[in-house]
């Protein structure tokens, strides 16, 4: 799969209602379990707090690959722009 490619899908899916509600509802979910844990219990709330970072992360690096269809246009572009300076001073 092409960066291009790759981004075009990351972007679909992060556009993708099923997809979002069901990241929120993870996110809920793990939100109502925090606030339910007793105070003494720290390893699960430290397993919650893990299983929420993790799932910013999903989010952030779908993110990161959709923005590579911004990257490689204006790698496109500058590499036009060196193309169009070159040939005016060889000209």
């Amino acid at each position: 799969m092409t960066p291009l490619e790759r981004a075009t899908r990351a972007r679909q899916l992060l556009a993708d209602e099923v997809l979002r509600d069901a990241l929120s509802d993870i996110r809920m979910s793990l939100v109502s379990q925090l606030e339910s844990v007793p105070i003494g219990d720290i390893d699960t709330q430290h397993e919650i707090a893990l299983t929420m970072q993790l799932l910013k992360r999903l989010r952030t690096q779908l993110e990161m690959y959709g923005q590579e269809v911004t990257i490689e246009q204006n790698k496109r572009k500058q590499e036009s722009f060196i193309q169009r300076v070159r040939a005016g001073i060889q000209a």
